[in-house]
C-alpha cells in the first residue's frame, strides 16, 4: 500500500515537472496558452 502511494506521487510529481516545464517554454516563446491563466489562479 505505501510502495503504491510512493509510486502516484512520483508520477505525480513528473507530471507537474512536466507541465512547468512546458508553461515556461511557452512563455519563453511568449506563447499565451488559454489553460495559462486558470493554471495560476489555482
Amino acid at each position: 500500500m505505501l510502495n503504491q502511494a510512493v509510486l502516484v506521487r512520483g508520477c505525480w510529481m513528473d507530471f507537474l515537472y512536466f507541465c512547468r516545464a512546458k508553461f515556461a517554454v511557452a512563455v519563453a516563446n511568449g506563447t499565451r496558452m488559454p489553460f495559462s491563466s486558470n493554471s495560476i489562479a489555482i
